[in-house]
């Protein structure tokens, strides 16, 4: 945890720069774009272009995209921590990244496994089902392979399961170094929305059709005390105004307008 960010009432401390919530819309275009931004040696793409020649191909036409070459040089500003804002995230839209990271990750290696039709198929409750089975099957083979060498057991170091749970699940230590890198993770402290307060802006935000899970990133940004909120939802622009007025923060729709903040 950054020594600059939480008291014991949640707010932001110690802080010259402005802050700015990204919420989770945000925070997987910035996750998904790891490693882009760094530039690849003559010899990885060599590498790339002889083992399968696809990749190169892919990367450059992802590269090619406005809104990730924008998002690519965010990464390049805040991993290198040459921002003129504080980038927080919290856990609300952490948990929102690990259920999409779990659900992209089932239906790239299942993609591979049935085909990518198959699986387009299926919506999340689907794949949750799947996850449910593959998390339980990881739990009776690790209980039966207990008290052996697992690479005696099964002649190798990961087992298929193994290798799904690494795809699927999130990892904690890589999303700090890599993943995550130059945004400042905070907790949420003593946050509360007592019946009263409901009737308030969340009452306006509701009413315009914004989902729960926005709201909270609102009311969370505000309970932190940032100035910005980034979100690349389009239901964010429906409600900017009445955000604004209500709390002060300015939202912030699009890369471009994230970059100038920066």
């Amino acid at each position: 945890m950054n020594e600059k960010m939480l008291t014991s009432t949640g707010k932001l401390k110690k802080r010259l720069l402005p802050a700015m919530y990204l919420d989770t819309s945000v925070l997987i275009d910035y996750w998904t774009t790891q490693g882009l931004e760094i530039a690849e040696t003559e010899e990885d793409e060599l590498r790339e272009t002889y083992e399968l020649p696809l990749l190169p191909v892919v990367k450059e036409i992802m590269r090619s995209e406005n809104r990730i070459k924008k998002v690519i040089e965010i990464r390049k500003k805040l991993a290198l921590g040459k921002s003129t804002v504080t980038p927080v995230v919290s856990p609300l839209a952490l948990l929102e990244l690990i259920e999409w990271h779990a659900e992209a990750g089932f239906k790239q290696v299942a993609s591979e496994a049935s085909g990518a039709l198959f699986i387009q198929r299926k919506g999340k409750k689907e794949i949750g089902d799947y996850l449910k089975t593959a998390l339980e099957w990881h739990g009776i083979e690790a209980k039966d392979l207990r008290g052996t060498k697992r690479s005696e057991a099964v002649g190798i170091l990961s087992t298929g399961l193994d290798m799904l749970m690494d795809e699927t699940m999130l990892n904690p230590s890589f999303a700090v170094s890599h993943g995550l890198q130059g945004l400042h993770l905070v907790d949420i402290v003593t946050f509360s929305l007592p019946m009263a307060r409901i009737w308030d802006a969340p009452y306006a935000y509701a009413y315009l059709q914004l989902g729960l899970a926005d709201i909270m990133h609102i009311l969370v940004a505000k309970h932190l005390g940032c100035e910005y909120i980034a979100s690349f939802d389009s239901d964010f622009k429906r409600v900017r105004d009445a955000v604004s007025k209500e709390t002060g923060i300015s939202v912030l729709t699009s890369p471009e307008q994230m970059l100038a903040k920066l």
